[in-house]
């Protein structure tokens, strides 16, 4: 049994907890740490887990829980993942891992050096979806990829008060949901990024409340037009376009649909409904890493979350934007 413990107690935090609740994978929720026990102790009795801890270095020195899920706002990612490696623990942090390519390397020479896995909760990267398009891309379905096209985008509600628009908790839509879109087309096109054209709109908060980036790849013959927000409803969908067809996604980060229409032919439709949500791939993904004492993911190994960071430290410097909380 790998038990698992969470810091934090917001949504996605509770999506984890439900989700492995639900696996018949042999994965448990052992505890739960917040700064407040009695949000602690409330997760832990709606959501099945065995113990609330007063604080997160109480749940680090409990040696039944063996992994831990980092659920709290984006700043605090790098620290409280460095404290679990170095407590041995193995670590599973939501995206965005860090605040920069910087805090990036630093957690992966924390994991490697304390013999721990560590992994960022990219879950779009697991779903049987997206594996059926990439192999449809692998057997030359639509030929050379030439364009992707990858938006999302939704109106946050709140504003100003919400983490979205506030700097000092790493706000705004290409960390939050751009991420998303810059990792897609990543890992259809690789990284041989010639050219970053790009433009955001920096709100009254200070920043990005929705941003159109275009990655041109060495040659110019293939880009990636992608965009995201929070402050307009976007969707979420993505295009895959090239010599003989196109690939469409709806809701690409989670999607169960994916469909292939090859040039002039009848579209193919293929479904993958989830086991459970969505989150269940990216979680039995990690634990198979840890059973097997890996310290990465080959299918989304260390230097593909360094090169995402990398190329989005590019876009916000393209854009004057920088964080306190840096």
């Amino acid at each position: 049994m790998l038990n698992w413990g969470i810091v934090g107690t917001g949504a996605i935090a509770s999506k984890f907890a439900d989700t492995v609740y639900k696996m018949k994978d042999d994965v448990a929720v052992y505890g739960i740490a917040s700064r407040n026990y009695g949000k602690a102790y409330k997760f832990a009795k709606k959501h099945h887990v065995e113990k609330a801890f007063e604080s997160y270095e109480r749940m680090l020195e409990d040696e039944n829980i063996q992994a831990v899920y980092i659920a709290v706002p984006h700043p605090m990612h790098c620290a409280y993942a460095v404290d679990a490696m170095k407590a041995g623990k193995h670590v599973l942090c939501e995206k965005p891992v860090g605040m920069n390519a910087g805090q990036v390397q630093h957690m992966i020479d924390v994991a490697y050096d304390h013999n721990v896995f560590l992994m960022e909760n990219m879950v779009t990267r697991f779903l049987p979806a997206v594996a059926q398009v990439r192999q449809w891309i692998d057997d030359g379905a639509i030929g050379e990829v030439r364009l992707i096209e990858a938006t999302y985008g939704f109106p946050a509600q709140g504003f100003p008060h919400t983490r979205w628009f506030n700097k000092d908790l790493g706000g705004g839509a290409l960390l939050d949901v751009g991420i998303y879109p810059v990792s897609f087309a990543t890992m259809i096109l690789g990284f041989d990024i010639e050219d970053i054209k790009t433009s955001a709109y920096l709100g009254e908060a200070g920043t990005d409340e929705h941003n159109t980036i275009t990655l041109v790849y060495r040659g110019g013959r293939r880009l990636a037009h992608l965009s995201s927000s929070v402050v307009a409803d976007t969707g979420c969908g993505a295009v895959i376009a090239g010599e003989f067809g196109k690939i469409t996604m709806d809701h690409f980060t989670n999607c169960t649909k994916v469909a292939l229409t090859p040039n002039f032919e009848k579209t193919q439709v293929m479904e993958f409904p989830h086991e459970v949500n969505g989150f269940e791939y990216a979680i039995r993904e990690a634990a198979a890493c840890i059973a097997q004492k890996e310290l990465e993911s080959a299918r989304l190994p260390w230097v593909v979350t360094l090169e995402n960071m990398r190329i989005m430290d590019r876009i916000r410097e393209i854009w004057g934007l920088h964080y306190p909380c840096e």
